[in-house]
């Protein structure tokens, strides 16, 4: 049975999936140790070396790959920020144009009356002295 030691703080699981897990929310690289002794024979030796290697890399790919999850994540929170404020902008744009459009309507009614015979004859009473 394998055993998973997590090499930066006492977590242990019997489970790959669970020091799978730990790695992705911590970022720390779990290593697995076999619970049995060297198999003996003529490449006993080699065969636990090619697993302590395989461990090695394998516990390695999980930390870079946690550590790569970690990064996305950050990244992902920043743009979704980002995004928001964007948002925010384009809400507050929207609402400076409709004031615009409807400041833009009553100025062109009051010049319209302006130009109209009515207006224009009022205008023109109001700088007889």
């Amino acid at each position: 049975m394998t055993h998973y030691q997590c090499g930066s703080c006492s977590y242990q699981s019997d489970h790959l999936g669970e020091a799978q897990q730990h790695s992705h929310q911590t970022g720390h690289v779990c290593i697995g140790k076999d619970g049995v002794g060297p198999a003996g024979g003529k490449f006993g030796k080699a065969r636990v070396v090619v697993k302590a290697g395989a461990s090695v890399l394998a516990a390695t790919t999980i930390g870079i790959l946690a550590w790569k999850y970690k990064g996305l994540q950050e990244e992902h929170e920043e743009l979704q920020t980002k995004h928001e404020g964007l948002l925010s902008m384009a809400a507050a744009l929207v609402v400076q144009l409709a004031e615009s459009t409807a400041e833009n309507e009553s100025l062109k009614s009051e010049n319209d009356y302006l130009k109209s015979a009515t207006g224009a004859s009022k205008t023109l009473k109001s700088y007889d002295c």
